[in-house]
C-alpha cells in the first residue's frame, strides 16, 4: 500500500482489517503480538528491526499512531495507521476482549 491511503478499520469475528484503495491488511486475532496506540512507534517495536515497505508516520505530541504487530505466513508485519483519538477510543476495550491482551495507550498531558 502507498502512505496516505485513506480507509476504514473494521473488527471482524476473527480480524482487525483495514480497506483503502489501494489494498486490505488483515490481521487475525490469534496472530496479534503487540498492539499500541501513541504518539511514535515505540522503542519495542523499532527494535523488531522490520524491514519498512513505507517510512512509519510521525504522531506529533498527542496518540495519534494505532500500531499492530502480528504473525504471518512465518515472518512479522507490522500495520501503522493514524487515528484521531476520538474515533480510537470505541475500538480500545473492543480490542482489548477480542484479542485477549490490552492496547498499549501512552499517557499524554
Amino acid at each position: 500500500m502507498r502512505e496516505r491511503c485513506q480507509g476504514k478499520l473494521a473488527l471482524t469475528e476473527t480480524a482487525i482489517i483495514f480497506e483503502c484503495p489501494q489494498g486490505r491488511v488483515s490481521a487475525p486475532f490469534n496472530s496479534i503480538i503487540r498492539m499500541e496506540y501513541r504518539s511514535q512507534i515505540s522503542r519495542q517495536v523499532r527494535r523488531m528491526k522490520f524491514h519498512w515497505t513505507l517510512k512509519p508516520p510521525s504522531g506529533g505530541k498527542h496518540n495519534r499512531l494505532f500500531t499492530v504487530v502480528y504473525r504471518a505466513d512465518g515472518r512479522l508485519h507490522a500495520m501503522v495507521l493514524k487515528v484521531p483519538p476520538n474515533a480510537m477510543r470505541p475500538y480500545l476495550a473492543e480490542l482489548d476482549l477480542r484479542v485477549g491482551h490490552r492496547v498499549d495507550v501512552e499517557r499524554y498531558y
